[in-house]
Parts: C-alpha cells; structure tokens; sequence
C-alpha cells in the first residue's frame, strides 16, 4: 500500500525499487494511471472555473444590454 501512494502520488522516496520485468511494467502501467487521474482532476477544475467566468461575463454583457436598452 505504501508503495502504491508513493508511485501513485509521483513522490517516490526510492526505498522501494523494481527488481525485474514484472515489477518494472506495473509501475509503469500504475505511473501513467496516477498522471491519468492528475490530468482528469486538473482538467475538470480548469472546466469549472473558465465555466464560472463565461458565466460570469454573460451576466455583464446582459445588464449592459439592459442599461443601453433602458437609455
């Protein structure tokens, strides 16, 4: 368990290693499942906050719309 958080996590303290092939293809196949799990996470926050910045800019261009109607 201690091995898979540190690789999992990309922190890697070094006290574990991989002694042959087997070992050397999980981690491998474990590394790229922890940068897919970091990207999806990046990603969906990028997403949101862009999404919340649309909506955001939205709302001004319709009270400005309002303002120049109401003149």
């Amino acid at each position: 368990m201690y091995w898979a958080c540190q690789t999992l996590t990309t922190v890697g303290y070094g006290d574990f290693g991989c002694y042959n092939n087997w070992e050397i293809s999980i981690t491998i196949v474990w590394m790229f499942l922890g940068v897919a799990i970091y990207s999806i996470v990046v990603g969906s926050l990028t997403s949101a906050v862009v999404g919340e910045n649309n909506n955001i800019n939205d709302l001004q261009n319709h009270l400005k719309a309002l303002n120049d109607f109401d003149e």
